[in-house]
């Protein structure tokens, strides 16, 4: 009996083998072709076009934040090196420590800073306490490193109050011109 059942079973198997054979149908090249311009179907958890988008906009967003905070921090770090400067050059105010003084509060790209800078070298240089420094060279001073600093820090109101000092110094070092030049006509004659 267990012989009968044996042989039963591979002739069923051979029987469902060449039925599947035979009803199997072969791809030709058209329907192969369509099936390869299919789109695959996207992972359920890959993100589409716009996740992406918001994705790199978030990731520029990051980026630029951390840009901000680096310009902020080196900005802190030259306004705390003309502080320190500017005690040093307190000590010593000639010609050449008040250049630097000037150039380093240039390259803060701060406007008020900028300006506290120029009124204390204006202070000192009211009081004669700066060494071979004469009006018009600090006009010029003050006047072409106040245009290095970037155009939103120019416009503000300290800003104006700027120019007036810097027009002040202006007009002494051509006083002092036109005092020099009728003292030098007059010695002629």
């Amino acid at each position: 009996m267990l012989f009968l059942f044996i042989i039963l079973t591979i002739i069923s198997a051979v029987i469902t083998i060449s039925l599947l054979s035979k009803s199997r149908k072969t791809l030709n090249s058209s329907e192969i072709k369509e099936i390869q311009e299919i789109k695959p179907f996207r992972s359920l958890f890959e993100p589409d076009e716009e996740e992406l988008r918001a994705l790199e906009r978030a990731e520029r967003m990051r980026l630029n934040a951390l840009e901000e905070q680096k310009r902020k921090d080196l900005l802190a770090e030259k306004a705390e090196r003309i502080y320190e400067f500017q005690k040093i050059w307190s000590d010593e105010p000639n010609r050449k420590n008040t250049v630097g003084l000037i150039n380093l509060a240039s390259q803060s790209e701060n406007g008020k800073l900028f300006f506290e800078t120029a009124q204390n070298v204006l202070n000192f240089w009211k009081e004669n306490r700066i060494v071979n420094l004469s009006a018009k060279d600090l006009a010029d001073l003050l006047e072409s490193h106040f245009q290095t600093l970037p155009q939103q820090e120019r416009i503000s109101g300290a800003t104006f109050r700027l120019k007036e000092e810097i027009a002040e110094l202006r007009l002494k070092s051509e006083a002092q011109a036109g005092v020099f030049t009728k003292t030098s006509d007059h010695s002629v004659k």
